[in-house]
């Protein structure tokens, strides 16, 4: 067997594996600490986003965005 043969097996694996590294599903899974926390930290975002669209203030117990008349959320 050819040193180009070999070259253009492992160049073809590599390429093939690429592909299948890039279809998984990274980022979506509702287990891992990473996933929630990027979830999480989107949702603060939003929510923060909307609120000083609104003008609803920031709450200087808990740190969110809410109406005072609103309680707090754990």
């Amino acid at each position: 067997m050819g040193a180009e043969t070999v070259i253009l097996v492992l160049g073809t694996a590599l390429l093939a594996t690429g592909v299948l590294l890039a279809r998984l599903p990274v980022g979506t899974c509702t287990e891992c600490a990473h996933c929630q926390a990027d979830r999480v930290a989107r949702e603060r975002e939003s929510e923060a986003q909307v609120s000083r669209f609104y003008g609803i203030p920031i709450c200087r117990a808990c740190g969110r965005y809410h109406a005072p008349e609103e309680g707090h959320r754990q």
